[in-house]
């Protein structure tokens, strides 16, 4: 039980890292300026990336990813957005789209960014420490482009949380589940109407998604509920996605992936879990297929073989104590562990 006590410690560390405030040391306007609030956790690397780190909290929930993620990185932030002039004219704020949007005076079907609330109020009650001023002052002195990469930037390698929807779709795939392992089919018109939830099985679902739009999407109000503790979004109700991975989200991930793993093996006939072992198959009796089906099922969550300490300390140390007490845990508890392992939590 120590490498599942490990694996969310290092889910722990994950949330903190994805969630943590960004450079406090550099503040943009130099060392009397504001210091910055968002983005990663290291100094700002040039004028241009403290510019990025202290738009971050206003901008990157929305453009952290999608077909404009202009805050995923930097060389995002640079390529996409500051030498772009649809957005930036250098030495002419005024007649910046980036200036105006934040002003809320952009043309067009959108003229404030972010939407909901102006920039400047964002600015008063802390949300923001740079304001349009400043912003205003970098275009005019904006430093020159950098010389472009042919090869994609090493350096500019992200790492984000799984959102909410992946989470669920994935899973359901990754462990053999559908959404008629959850729900009730009985009437044949069931796709077309609020899911029935079965008893006690810890279903998680979007607000916003089929079947078609109604007061109850599905039965259990708390499907819903779960979805948006993992920081699922819901159009209908205007929220955004949580792109960070705090205590609720890791809390539901851990209810979840011992709740579906247990679906997936006793799922009859599936072999997304048990694909070389069997229930009757022990470290004793045959110890082969238990350890031929930990490495495969290792491959199958996280996308890459285990190294020999890591299918040893999770043979030894979470399936060998599970076992004592049943096969049917074991393969619970091992599965589990995995999804609750950074590099499943990742993208």
């Amino acid at each position: 039980m120590s490498t599942l006590r490990s694996m969310l410690k290092a889910a722990a560390l994950l949330s903190l890292a994805l969630t943590a405030g960004a450079c406090t040391e550099n503040k943009p306007g130099g060392p009397d300026g504001p210091k910055t609030d968002g983005g990663e956790n290291c100094a700002p690397s040039s004028r241009n990336d403290e510019i990025r780190l202290g738009l971050a909290p206003a901008c990157e929930g929305c453009h952290l990813t999608g077909n404009k993620p202009f805050f995923a990185s930097l060389t995002a932030f640079e390529n996409g957005l500051v030498y772009d002039e649809r957005y930036v004219k250098p030495g002419d704020p005024d007649n910046s789209m980036l200036v105006q949007l934040l002003k809320g005076t952009a043309p067009g079907s959108y003229p404030q960014m972010p939407p909901g609330q102006p920039y400047d109020e964002l600015v008063a009650n802390g949300h923001v420490t740079l304001n349009t001023a400043q912003v205003e002052a970098w275009i005019r002195d904006l430093p020159p482009a950098p010389e472009r990469l042919e090869a994609p930037d090493p350096e500019a390698f992200s790492v984000r949380r799984l959102s909410a929807e992946e989470m669920v779709v994935s899973l359901m795939d990754q462990l053999g589940l559908t959404l008629e392992d959850f729900v009730s089919t009985t009437d044949p018109n069931w796709r077309n109407k609020p899911y029935v939830v079965n008893g006690g099985k810890l279903f998680i679902w979007p607000g916003d998604w089929a079947p078609g739009i109604s007061n109850e999407y599905v039965s259990d109000s708390r499907s819903v509920e779960r979805f948006d503790a993992l920081g699922g979004g819901n159009s209908l109700v205007y929220r955004k996605r949580d792109v960070g991975f705090g205590p609720s989200a890791a809390q539901t991930l851990v209810q979840m992936s011992q709740a579906w793993c247990a679906r997936a093996v006793d799922k009859k006939s599936n072999t997304a879990v048990l694909r070389y072992a069997t229930l009757a198959d022990t470290s004793a009796k045959n110890p082969d297929a238990v350890q031929k089906n930990l490495r495969a099922l290792y491959l199958r969550m996280l996308g890459q073989p285990p190294s020999d300490a890591e299918a040893k300390e999770l043979f030894e140390k979470v399936y060998v104590p599970l076992e004592a007490q049943s096969p049917r845990l074991a393969w619970i508890g091992v599965c589990a562990s995995l999804i609750r392992h950074p590099l499943w939590i990742t993208y």
